[in-house]
């Protein structure tokens, strides 16, 4: 992984986007490289609209380029398993073989009622999120 000057970093807004006949809430967590304190940081202010009731119950959590260990994932799994509403489905974007084994066991020991899935390509994410029949 590339290591980015702290200085540097791009922090994008996470945002929702309105997708076929439904609406997916995008978790911006990528190229933030080492600096957990600013995925952390981040993840819990967005955590605020994710809890609101109005907000998407399909949700891409983007992680590509941004090292995950086992805080972070505990963090972001934590408060995921943890929402006051129903979420429906949620796609980890970027991943690796490491990153994936410590979210599956994390999904599994705190008993996940919502979809998760794996994918790096964001296009496909969204076809599996919201999965509409023509």
């Amino acid at each position: 992984m590339k290591i980015i000057p702290k200085e540097k970093l791009i922090i994008r807004d996470s945002f929702k986007l309105a997708y076929r006949d439904g609406e997916i809430w995008c978790e911006e967590l990528d190229a933030l490289s080492i600096y957990t304190d600013i995925v952390a940081e981040k993840f819990l202010k967005d955590m605020e609209t994710i809890r609101r009731p109005s907000s998407s119950a399909f949700i891409s959590v983007n992680l590509t380029a941004t090292l995950v260990q086992k805080d972070i994932a505990e963090l972001i799994i934590d408060k995921l398993l943890n929402v006051d509403r129903h979420l429906i489905k949620v796609v980890f974007i970027g991943l690796d073989h490491t990153g994936k084994k410590l979210f599956t066991s994390l999904l599994k020991q705190g008993h996940c009622a919502f979809s998760y899935q794996f994918i790096d390509d964001l296009e496909k994410a969204k076809e599996w999120l919201i999965d509409v029949k023509f």
